[in-house]
């Protein structure tokens, strides 16, 4: 079902000329004939009351007592004392700054021209223009030229794709984009709203840490939306999906005056939950008072998630697929036979010129083809950083080259069947049974979020994996395992992962990437005694990955690995270990296959090593079926696993 804005009802006309009169008498008939009056009339506590006030005071509800708390930390945002908690206090302050004298000179400080949106609901549901006392209409000259400038028409939710080189984007990031009335010919001229943490740092595992523990502040942003365009398509290689909304005038003329009442406001900010996307949401609820996009977000708000609510809303009215540069040039490489771009390459490294008979003697397609795809080779070195001296000189001549060719251009890459609002929901829950050196176990399996190697890959990046949160819980039978060995009967915490990450970037590519992993979390371990304790567990990895066919199916990486792991049961309290780390992986359709061998030895001389492979079967966008089994050695100990699980997505 759609969503449609709200439409006002009329009321019912009485049964008498009493009823009839009394409808239309003016607000002062009934007593409320002055601000004060209206400002504590029972229409001011129900409006108090209403989401549709509340929403624009970024009123959020509290974890550990009742009633709502306000997200702005900036001065001057709450006009009352009590105003970041007490709603019906705020309204009264507002009312009354509304009537305050408007200062010569100063008009653009008044209530009036600082929250238009609070004044125009005010005046909307209290009826404060018909009040004895006339209220104030300062110019607001700032705020309308304002509004001239961004003069929107329509509203875009965009999408970027997940990037696994900043970890404040590896979960994808959504913005807001507010088109003119040219917006569906020149959409890089358009305004784009973004909310971003305010920090000089983008990297590092402190940006990552103060980032997850809401150590920036958060604030609204309006810039040119061509300026994130060349950062996600250009330089990050991040594909854009841009979801036009069913947004009326009215409702764009709601949110973009919430926007202006909150600019330069800071709120907390943290990558898990009150993030870019939360407060998108936000703010399409300010414009729309009748959704409710974020009461399903209680703990994360992942910005695949909050499109999937969007669109699930029924707001999306029509979706545009931008490509990055990276899959422009990876798709103009797989259109050509191996010989032309072989040939293209040559031409945007300089081994080969513009006029060389070899390629003088082409059809002209063919030429336009390699002189193109050259172009893309360069200006994708070029985003990155990385094209050598004289690349613009090449530029320049390849496209001069190509304007006196009479072809047709080579085509853009198709939009890919599946967006990512329609891949697999995030949260997952399996059950499962296995055997553990022969001891039966049953098993459930929760993940908070996101995506893993092999789970169903429509709609997700491939070859990419972010596990936030995952529990592993076994209940053993309780019987003996053999001697010396484990695990013990009954029920047993066997995983507590917090993080898990992981890229194979292979290097068999024109620019080459690094494929690495990481995990910290609770793991258990077998120590000297022959027990298996909860262990706390730092893990990594680092190595060259490469493509075993032409569309990167089959991938095969070798890795310098590294693990800490703590226990009071272990000998020294702590193991540090270092080794290698390989695995071969294979993704196509429903089929997933994983094998993965990893060998360390630790600071103790002793040495420990892991077989495992992993088959999985997707069942649909919601359902997946995996098996495994696994052979490992620790504490010259060799035990035999193997289970098979159930998932759903949720």
């Amino acid at each position: 079902m759609q969503y449609r804005p709200p439409s006002r009802r009329r009321g019912r006309v009485g049964c008498g000329l009493v009823v009839l009169l009394a409808a239309l008498l003016p607000a002062t008939a009934a007593g409320v004939t002055t601000p004060e009056a209206a400002a504590h009339s029972p229409a001011a506590r129900a409006l108090a009351e209403a989401p549709r006030w509340q929403r624009l005071l970024a009123y959020e509800p509290r974890a550990t007592r009742p009633g709502p708390s306000g997200a702005v930390h900036s001065p001057g945002f709450y006009l009352s004392a009590a105003g970041d908690e007490t709603p019906l206090e705020e309204l009264q302050a507002t009312v009354a700054a509304l009537f305050a004298p408007v200062v010569p000179g100063a008009e653009g400080a008044h209530a009036a021209c600082r929250f238009p949106a609070r004044r125009r609901l005010l005046v909307r549901e209290l009826g404060l223009d018909a009040l004895t006392r006339p209220l104030p209409r300062p110019a607001c000259r700032t705020y309308r030229a304002w509004r001239e400038r961004v003069d929107a028409e329509r509203a875009v939710l965009v999408y970027a794709d997940a990037y696994m080189g900043n970890p404040a984007s590896m979960f994808g990031h959504t913005l807001l984009r507010l088109d003119g009335g040219d917006g569906r010919r020149h959409p890089l001229t358009a305004f784009a709203v973004n909310h971003a943490a305010q920090t000089r740092e983008d990297s590092g595992i402190v940006f990552a840490v103060r980032g997850v523990l809401g150590g920036y502040p958060g604030q609204y942003a309006l810039m040119p939306y061509h300026r994130k365009v060349r950062e996600y398509v250009r330089v990050d290689s991040r594909d854009l999906w841009e979801y036009e909304l069913r947004l009326d005038e009215a409702a764009i003329d709601r949110l973009l005056a919430h926007l202006w009442e909150l600019r330069g406001a800071a709120m907390p900010y943290y990558f898990f939950y009150q993030n870019c996307s939360f407060r998108l949401l936000a703010l399409l609820e300010a414009a729309e008072p009748g959704l409710s996009l974020r009461r399903r977000f209680d703990l994360w708000a992942l910005p695949s998630d909050t499109v999937r609510a969007v669109a699930e809303a029924g707001l999306v009215a029509d979706v545009d697929y931008r490509p990055s540069r990276r899959r422009v040039l990876d798709h103009a490489l797989e259109s050509l036979p191996p010989a032309d771009a072989r040939r293209a390459r040559q031409l945007a490294q300089g081994e080969l010129a513009v006029d060389a008979p070899a390629l003088q003697r082409l059809p002209a397609e063919r030429r336009a083809h390699i002189l193109e795809t050259a172009y893309a080779y360069l200006d994708y070195a070029a985003s990155r950083g990385t094209a050598a001296s004289g690349s613009r000189q090449r530029r320049h001549r390849l496209l001069a080259a190509r304007s006196r060719l009479d072809a047709p251009r080579l085509a853009e890459p198709q939009r890919p069947p599946v967006r990512p609002d329609e891949g697999h929901p995030t949260k997952r829950l399996g059950a499962g049974l296995g055997s553990l050196a022969g001891v039966g176990y049953a098993e459930l399996r929760w993940r908070a979020a996101y995506h893993d190697l092999l789970d169903p890959p429509a709609g997700y990046r491939p070859a990419a994996q972010v596990d936030f949160l995952e529990v592993v819980a076994r209940l053993y039978r309780d019987e003996p395992a053999e001697a010396g060995r484990e695990p013990e009967g009954g029920a047993a915490l066997e995983r507590l992962r917090l993080v898990e990450l992981r890229s194979l970037g292979v290097r068999n590519q024109p620019f080459p990437e690094w494929a690495w992993g990481a995990h910290a979390g609770l793991q258990r371990h077998r120590a000297a005694s022959g027990r298996r304790p909860l262990m706390a567990e730092l893990a990594g990895d680092v190595g060259p990955a490469w493509a075993l066919d032409e569309d990167a199916a089959w991938r095969l990486q070798l890795a310098g690995a590294a693990a800490l792991r703590a226990s009071p049961q272990l000998e020294d309290r702590a193991r540090l270990g270092a080794g290698l780390r390989g695995e071969l992986h294979y993704r196509r359709g429903p089929l997933g296959l994983r094998l993965t061998g990893k060998g360390l030895r630790f600071h103790d001389g002793r040495g420990a090593w892991r077989l495992r492979a992993e088959a999985a079967l997707s069942l649909g966008r919601e359902a997946a079926l995996r098996l495994h089994a696994e052979r490992r050695e620790e504490f010259d100990v060799l035990v035999d696993s193997a289970g098979l699980t159930l998932y759903r997505y949720f």
